[in-house]
């Protein structure tokens, strides 16, 4: 568990704003998981969000309607890191003869704001 005061609380606010980071965060509470497979997760997400909107007739406002990209996801898992929700925990060797793969995991169970 991890406790935060008022004062650290708009970085935690930063951190948590956008809805792709929560659905970040509740695809590892499952466990540790490389970018490749937090980015592919995201994209199976985006699909059926896609579905469901034109089901919706224009009436949904979705966060994973926008398209991702591997930068803009590595820059979503920075934000997280930069205040400890998610940790690196170990790089993945490639398979594709690219540089190592980091793989994420959640380090805190509670975050609990000190409202005193």
């Amino acid at each position: 568990m991890k406790e935060i005061d008022l004062s650290e609380i708009e970085d935690y606010v930063r951190a948590l704003h956008c809805g792709i980071r929560w659905k970040i965060i509740e695809y590892l509470r499952d466990g540790p998981k490389s970018s490749d497979e937090i980015f592919n997760h995201l994209m199976e997400l985006r699909e059926k969000v896609a579905e469901d909107m034109r089901n919706c007739k224009g009436e949904c406002n979705h966060v994973m309607k926008r398209e991702l990209k591997k930068p803009t996801l590595y820059y979503h898992l920075r934000e997280l890191e930069s205040v400890g929700i998610i940790t690196l925990e170990e790089y993945k060797p490639s398979e594709q003869k690219r540089a190592p793969e980091k793989v994420w995991k959640l380090s805190m169970k509670k975050l609990t704001i000190n409202l005193k």
